[in-house]
């Protein structure tokens, strides 16, 4: 998930769009080192570095820094790729200014849209992890089948299913995963998992289920995707005996928010639940800082 970009030449902002501020670190600080660190690049060299559950992918060109801020779990592959894509597009637009003085006094403000375009072209990998029945396929269908009832039987999941999400997240993309939540193929996760930002871990709301949640899935998502973020879904609140969200949350580590995910009328909800957590305005966990009793 591509979260800032900046641009430095000769230790000036020429232009910078922050989409998703890093509030852990002192962002000046952390720019003034990586900037430093790019200026002895070669011309198009890409270089990286990781600073907590951050990563900053950089480059120098025509005496211009190019910084783009990702979370640390993101692929670094594809961090490259958009990288090269943002700086062909600002050189082809640019260059000319930025070998004159003219650059002094270039507004760069309309490169916004361009970069943002490319942002949403690298999807944000949602992982919906928990066991089998708490009803992760059916938060993945309401939220990205809506003119369709969400399924009112249980179909178990083998191994993993994807689907491509567009709401309200612009500029970002979606690409959420339900992971196969039988015993046996929580093991393979790792093999879908990586680079994911963020993980909803969908419960069922009882304390047989957050056992499980905490003895089978927490192991192999603090060992995949320790820097993620995390949210639980408290599920199945109509049900008798469901204990309530702020319990599931005490008792996961995590802060859980309430859902009945085969109604349609929760739907809104769940998509502004997506959208807070991957802009960070809830609460959340992050992977490796869970707690395990």
């Amino acid at each position: 998930m591509i979260r800032e970009i900046h641009v430095f030449k000769e230790g000036r902002t020429l232009f910078e769009d922050v989409i998703v501020p890093n509030k852990d670190l002192d962002t000046r600080a952390v720019m003034m080192l990586v900037s430093s660190s790019a200026k002895k690049l070669q011309e198009w060299k890409i270089d990286s570095m990781e600073i907590e559950r951050y990563r900053y992918v950089y480059m120098n060109s025509h005496d211009t820094q190019f910084i783009m801020t990702m979370d640390r779990q993101a692929s670094v592959q594809k961090a490259a790729e958009a990288l090269m894509s943002m700086v062909s597009k600002f050189m082809t637009a640019f260059e000319r200014v930025l070998e004159t003085d003219e650059w002094k006094t270039t507004d760069f403000s309309p490169f916004k849209d361009g970069f943002r375009k490319i942002v949403g072209r690298v999807p944000v990998k949602v992982c919906l992890a928990g066991h089998g029945g708490t009803g992760k396929t059916t938060l993945l269908e309401l939220a990205t089948l809506p003119s369709q009832a969400p399924p009112q039987e249980y179909v178990p999941t083998f191994f993993g299913d994807k689907a491509l999400l567009k709401a309200d997240f612009d500029p970002y993309v979606f690409s959420m995963f339900d992971l196969g939540g039988q015993d046996r193929f929580v093991q393979e996760w790792g093999k879908i998992i990586r680079a994911g930002s963020i993980v909803i871990i969908v419960t069922d709301s009882t304390k047989e289920n957050l056992a499980w949640t905490k003895r089978v899935a927490y192991p192999v998502l603090k060992n995949e995707l320790p820097y993620a973020r995390a949210i639980a879904i408290a599920n199945k609140q109509d049900l008798p005996g469901a204990l309530s969200p702020e319990e599931v949350g005490r008792r996961l580590g995590v802060p859980a928010y309430g859902m009945q995910a085969n109604r349609r009328d929760f739907r809104d909800r769940w998509l502004k639940l997506l959208r807070a957590v991957a802009f960070e305005e809830i609460d959340f966990k992050i992977v490796g800082e869970i707690e395990v009793d």
